[in-house]
């Protein structure tokens, strides 16, 4: 048996479902990873919204350090939630229609992505199903829609891209990201984040509201996992993006150009967060993150961690 076997995502989680803790807390499942139990950070503690990494770290570290285990597959130690924790799985999947969601103040958010839903699973073939705020049943007053997807047609992209021509999706403007920049400010400033958004196809505007989809397709991520041979912690990496990916996780192929001592091995830029999501090949990226070296001679550059810090993105010059 594969040593990552009982590491690799099956839909009993999938990032985006929701635990309730015994404590009343509720938190969101990260990654393709859970090693017998889930991995996941809080969303939503004593009442308050936990948006930022960093911020659901120092709420662990404090409250919560019995869940931190180091997991080989990852490189690094993460939150592990155990089962006799867990009061119940909110799975965005079995909530497809919308209609079990409960205590959700605000009726045009649970309509809106009740036929966001629809469009993508008649249109584009997509599972999806409502997670954020409206799965956790908080939505109010400003409220995104947030949906995941899995995807079992490599086409999502495509259709989108026809949804949007049609006049069914429309872009998100500067101007309507500015509310979410200092809740995102942690990984990206306003031009860098401003060029990306305004392209982006997993989000944007439906019906007046905005919207974040997350195409999740765990598949690919199994050749990339650890256990690594050598992990750099908290270093200062530049890399320039070679090819394209939409997914969660986005698997990037890159030219690592900083630490130059790498600058020979196959790397490749593999994150979760949707902000980091549809860089076109040749941006540039400058930031502080972790790499780690695999025996088979590849190296991982991972930016999702709470200590990782971007400092620039720069887009191509358009032709």
């Amino acid at each position: 048996m594969p040593a990552n076997q009982n590491y690799y995502c099956t839909e009993a989680y999938l990032e985006g479902d929701l635990l309730e803790l015994t404590d009343g807390s509720l938190w969101v499942v990260k990654g393709c990873v859970h090693p017998g139990a889930p991995i996941a950070v809080p969303r939503l503690v004593n009442g308050k919204k936990v948006k930022r990494l960093g911020e659901a770290f120092e709420i662990i570290t404090r409250y919560y350090l019995f869940f931190i285990k180091y997991v080989p597959e990852l490189g690094r130690e993460a939150p592990v939630i155990s089962p006799s924790w867990i009061r119940q799985t909110r799975r965005f999947l079995h909530f497809s229609d919308v209609e079990g969601i409960t205590h959700v103040f605000r009726s045009k958010v649970k309509s809106v992505a009740m036929e966001l839903i629809k469009l993508l699973r008649e249109e584009c073939g997509l599972r999806c199903g409502p997670t954020g705020s409206l799965l956790g049943g908080y939505a109010g007053r400003g409220s995104d829609v947030d949906i995941n997807c899995v995807e079992e047609k490599q086409n999502a992209l495509e259709c989108l891209r026809g949804l949007r021509i049609k006049g069914f999706l429309k872009p998100l403007t500067p101007e309507e990201f500015i509310e979410e920049l200092p809740l995102v400010s942690e990984t990206l400033g306003w031009s860098d984040m401003s060029k990306l958004v305004v392209h982006r196809l997993t989000q944007g505007v439906f019906r007046d509201l905005r919207y974040t989809l997350r195409i999740i397709d765990c598949d690919r991520i199994r050749k990339f996992l650890g256990p690594y041979t050598h992990v750099i912690k908290n270093t200062y990496v530049v890399f320039k993006v070679v090819d394209f990916d939409y997914r969660t996780p986005s698997i990037y192929k890159v030219e690592l150009l900083r630490p130059t001592l790498l600058s020979s091995r196959g790397t490749y830029f593999i994150t979760h967060r949707v902000r980091f999501a549809e860089m076109p090949p040749g941006s540039l990226v400058i930031a502080k993150g972790d790499i780690m070296l695999r025996n088979d001679d590849t190296a991982i550059v991972s930016l999702d961690t709470p200590d990782s810090k971007v400092e620039a993105i720069l887009l191509p010059s358009a032709p």
